[in-house]
């Protein structure tokens, strides 16, 4: 948990970027609560966001290889599947 916070000081804009996309995302969703077919394409926007940033934040660490960005897609591609059956 120590190494969590010491990495978020480091690089505090990326997780800014990151915490607010989200934030933005958890708004839209609600404000189209009754629109489910919005709410999947925010959905899919948010997916594409998180692996976006993802890649471009190890980009810039200098440590971006494949296995890391498999782990990204997959947890994308798993949120989505998460989500999509949440707001069905």
């Amino acid at each position: 948990m120590k190494f969590l916070f010491k990495h978020v000081l480091q690089h505090p804009s990326h997780y800014l970027i990151l915490s607010s996309g989200f934030f933005i995302a958890l708004i839209l969703l609600f404000v189209f609560r009754f629109e489910p077919f919005i709410q999947r394409y925010i959905i899919y926007l948010v997916a594409g966001f998180y692996l976006s940033w993802g890649l471009y934040h190890h980009y810039q660490r200098g440590d971006l290889h494949l296995t890391i960005m498999l782990e990204y897609l997959i947890y994308a591609l798993l949120a989505v599947l998460v989500a999509t059956d949440l707001f069905s």
